[in-house]
């Protein structure tokens, strides 16, 4: 197949490209970037563009896009939200425009599991209502995009298939996300943690993008959440990650997080193992165990 990957040197969308590569597909990577500044996946071709030029300058012949670009990160969420809703939703509704000039590209795109931060429902599915409590917190410009391209896709005519991505990461998570701002200050020698009593579901990007790309070719016009069913504190995150640089339960500055952030993070996988029933994701602790050399030394 003829694949355009969007956001392809990101987290993500690196490793998507990575995987299909590997497959044999024909990969034509684009990103424009904005924060993984220098780095080139696995792919046919590479077009350091923005997503507005692009389609400009190419038709679609593309059987599948996997569209991963946006501006991410909690640290932009904060510092630039007019910026970041502005340009992911400007970015979003091209793309989906450019999908539907070929009827018979399927659009795959990546949403977050911040559409669902507010719910009290454990482990929540996909089929949860969606409420925002205060509306002005600078927060939700990341999760409002991701709100509107969702109502955008299943009312819209296209074939696409929707991945609510729950806490992925690797030796390449960039800044703004735990791991990395967690091994950034323990280089620096600061043990400090945000609301450490807060649960997520951490997955590793190979075994994320493993059931994106497999569930991709099966699901049409669904909302599948993707990621782990292991939940755990993020001071027991930071303690496995403290002890792979040598640092045994470290003593931590407990500081208040950013208004919004979320108590609980833990999807409900039914929906993505009705199509992939052997998946299972590899724990954080064997992961960070696996990979800790590389930690301090990879972006």
């Amino acid at each position: 197949m003829r694949i355009l990957v969007t956001g392809a040197s990101g987290l993500v969308g690196r490793e998507i490209c990575r995987q299909l590569h590997e497959q044999n597909h024909e990969v034509v990577a684009l990103d424009s970037h904005f924060k993984y500044q220098g780095h080139e996946p696995s792919c046919s071709i590479f077009h350091n563009k923005t997503i507005h030029t692009f389609v400009v300058e190419n038709p679609n012949n593309f059987d599948m896009i996997y569209h991963m670009a946006a501006i991410n990160g909690t640290e932009y969420f904060y510092s630039i939200p007019n910026i970041l809703i502005t340009n992911n939703i400007l970015s979003d509704l091209t793309i989906f425009e450019y999908a539907g000039t070929n009827p018979k590209c399927k659009i795959i795109y990546a949403s977050s599991s911040e559409v669902v931060s507010d719910s009290n429902s454990v482990p929540v599915a996909e089929e949860i209502d969606i409420s925002i409590k205060n509306i002005h917190n600078p927060r939700w410009s990341y999760r409002l995009g991701k709100i509107v391209s969702e109502n955008y896709l299943v009312n819209s005519q296209l074939n696409y298939v929707i991945f609510r991505i729950f806490n992925t990461y690797s030796e390449h998570s960039a800044s703004g996300h735990m791991l990395r701002d967690q091994l950034n200050k323990i280089k620096q020698g600061i043990f400090e943690l945000l609301n450490p009593n807060d649960t997520r579901s951490f997955c590793y990007v190979t075994d994320s993008v493993r059931a994106i790309i497999k569930v991709s070719d099966l699901a049409n016009k669904e909302i599948i959440n993707v990621g782990s069913d292991e939940e755990i504190t993020v001071q027991e995150a930071a303690n496995i990650i403290a002890k792979s640089q040598g640092y045994d339960n470290p003593t931590w500055n407990i500081v208040n997080g950013h208004a919004g952030s979320t108590a609980r993070r833990k999807p409900d996988l039914t929906k993505l193992r009705n199509y992939y029933p052997n998946y299972q994701p590899e724990k954080f602790a064997s992961v960070i165990d696996r990979i800790k050399s590389k930690l301090l030394t990879t972006t």
